[in-house]
């Protein structure tokens, strides 16, 4: 959704800022000031450097589908991914659905499609959903190096995953608390229909 901001709104907020908060400005040019400080490392014995000097202090890291292609599992949208190699006129779905998947691959994941019919979803997911059950995908060295980063250092603050894999969770050394699942896992879902939990693939 676009939401419209006229002038007067944006004014208004530059207004309720400044008054709101005096030293905003004073903030900023803090802000900036530390900014031009850090120096972006230029290879990985430099960013190693940076992440063990005192100048780092809390590490945050966001990962995506990226992270767990090494194990096998394809991601969405590279060359071989899933909207690459989706073939609408195997899956269970009318004749329209599968025009409108072949128009747009990202049809098949959309929840107006999935309410309509979970069949074509879940059918392409299938070796996903299966191979999660079955463990057959092993966390990868990205993973490991988020649980390193907790256990060598201490300054892992946060792990947010796009990911519903739940690979991060095959690191024991790194804490649940720590992992924020942002769209939920695999291993854990709840009924849309009356709300119930299902704790695992055996419930």
């Amino acid at each position: 959704q676009h939401t419209h901001h006229s002038h007067h709104d944006h004014d208004a907020n530059r207004s309720l800022r400044s008054s709101s908060c005096p030293d905003i400005s004073h903030l900023q040019s803090t802000i900036a000031a530390a900014a031009m400080k850090l120096v972006a490392p230029k290879d990985v014995a430099g960013l190693a450097s940076l992440i063990l000097s005192d100048e780092c202090k809390s590490i945050a890291i966001l990962t995506g589908a990226g992270v767990s292609v090494a194990s096998g599992i394809p991601d969405f949208r590279s060359p071989g991914g899933m909207y690459d190699t989706l073939k609408p006129e195997l899956l269970t779905a009318t004749k329209r659905q599968q025009d409108l998947m072949r128009r747009d691959p990202t049809y098949v994941v959309e929840w107006s499609m999935f309410q309509s019919t979970q069949f074509p979803y879940m059918e392409v997911r299938r070796p996903f959903i299966l191979g999660t059950r079955s463990r057959t995908w092993k966390a990868t060295i990205a993973h490991r190096f988020a649980e390193l980063l907790h256990t060598k250092t201490n300054k892992l603050t946060r792990v947010y995953t796009q990911n519903i894999d739940g690979l991060d969770r095959q690191c024991g050394d790194l804490p649940s608390e720590k992992i924020v699942s942002v769209h939920g896992t695999i291993s854990q879902a709840a009924c849309e229909g009356c709300g119930t939990d299902v704790a695992d693939f055996d419930a």
